[in-house]
């Protein structure tokens, strides 16, 4: 059940922090090419505090606290819709600058976004950690005696596979044979030691949602599923594959629970366009985790955020092409959802929110609509082409087609929220 107020607090401060972060990307590439900003407005509409600091910038609070502005001399608006388009230049507008400089400014929000998510994803293994090397387990989550692995083991291979300092348990995995049971290779006291046991990513149940599909039909964590539908599971990618392919029918789990073989039938309910039982996975084992070196940091989120861009851009055009189901399109409902459950689950969780958050505005920033700084870029390069700006009609009549673009996407994700 979604926390109301988690959920509007959540998306509030998050639009906010990532809106804030654009708008700052665009003041201050504007102060480095000449551009004067009129105002620095956090939050919209009327003004409920305001002071003019000694370069004659406004700064301001509005009454609405999701977002924010930044207006430079000229504008006619906040969306930087210039009032002199067939007029005279003024000093210290955005016309007035080069159309480098202008690109620039454009570019400077998005470019802001993408390198908060860099900052923030480099920043999370130091408040997490990663995985210290060589693989050393901590704990385990079945009993040592019946499976051979013990707490100080530490791993050098698993079904033949060398682990190498640069390996993560996630690129293991998928190198992984789809065996249920693989050899570990392990040095303990000083000595080589093979260990036959389960996967690491085991089907084990290690958290029940309240009201679920698998609370109904009695499943508890601890839960070691076995087969669905006769089918055998062997790793918790196979329950997630298998579920997500049932449409809701009902299925047989057969699932061991402290040595007695028990059955359930339980139908997946869809969540998000998604099919789910509502239950969350336990791994084997844990492993030690350390503090990276602030290169090892940087370099952990450079590559973070490069998967999490292909994945957006790719899911973007899918979605703009009509490939992907309408109903990945999430809309404020469900992100103010997310982000509400971000906030409860701790800084970690809602900093790593933030990033996929800023990331996304950044990128839907480029898009060659107007209003958006992709918007603007065309119009330059509109500019660059003919030798002339758009007149301040044109601008007018595509600004308002940028808004209906931009409400009917947001009308459709809504519709998405309350109907997938």
């Amino acid at each position: 059940m979604i926390d109301i107020f988690a959920a509007v607090f959540g998306v509030i401060l998050t639009f906010l922090i990532v809106v804030m972060i654009h708008e700052l990307g665009h003041f201050f590439a504007a102060r480095l090419v000449g551009v004067k900003p009129e105002i620095f407005s956090v939050g919209f509409g009327k003004p409920i505090w305001s002071r003019k600091d000694r370069h004659g910038i406004i700064w301001q609070v509005s009454r609405f606290p999701a977002g924010g502005y930044v207006r430079f001399v000229g504008d006619e608006n906040a969306a930087s819709l210039s009032s002199v388009a067939d007029g005279p230049v003024i000093a210290g507008s955005l016309k007035a600058a080069s159309k480098t400089a202008q690109a620039f400014v454009a570019i400077a929000g998005p470019l802001a976004n993408v390198i908060f998510t860099v900052v923030a994803l480099s920043v999370l293994p130091f408040m997490s950690g990663v995985t210290a090397y060589p693989w050393t387990i901590t704990n385990v989550t079945l009993s040592s005696d019946v499976i051979g692995l013990r707490v100080g083991d530490q791993l050098v291979a698993v079904a033949d596979d060398e682990i190498t300092s640069q390996d993560t348990l996630g690129s293991l995995l998928n190198r992984l044979p789809p065996n249920a049971e693989v050899v570990y290779q392990i040095e303990r006291n000083g000595s080589l030691v093979d260990a036959f046991a389960p996967r690491p990513d085991l089907p084990l149940i290690g958290n029940v949602a309240d009201g679920s599909a698998a609370a109904e039909a009695g499943l508890q964590p601890g839960d070691l599923l076995k087969t669905i539908d006769g089918e055998l599971v062997h790793a918790w990618s196979d329950l997630q594959r298998i579920v997500a392919a049932s449409d809701g029918n009902a299925m047989s789990f057969i699932y061991d629970r402290n040595g007695s073989e028990m059955t359930a039938q339980i139908a997946p309910r869809q969540s998000d366009g998604r099919w789910l039982i509502g239950v969350g996975g336990l791994p084997l084992f844990t492993l030690t985790t350390e503090r990276p070196a602030l290169g090892e940091a940087v370099q952990i989120g450079v590559s973070r955020a490069w998967d999490l861009l292909t994945n957006l851009v790719t899911g973007l055009a899918g979605s703009l092409t009509g490939h992907n189901d309408s109903c990945d399109l999430d809309g404020p409902i469900q992100i103010a959802s997310v982000a509400g459950q971000a906030i409860q689950l701790g800084p970690e969780t809602f900093l790593l929110f933030l990033a996929v958050i800023s990331l996304g505005l950044g990128v839907l920033n480029l898009l060659p609509v107007p209003i958006l700084d992709g918007g603007h870029l065309m119009l330059l390069g509109y500019e660059g082409a003919t030798g002339r700006p758009l007149g301040k009609k044109m601008q007018a009549v595509l600004f308002i087609g940028g808004v209906t673009i931009i409400v009917f996407l947001m009308l459709t994700a809504t519709v998405n929220d309350l109907t997938c």
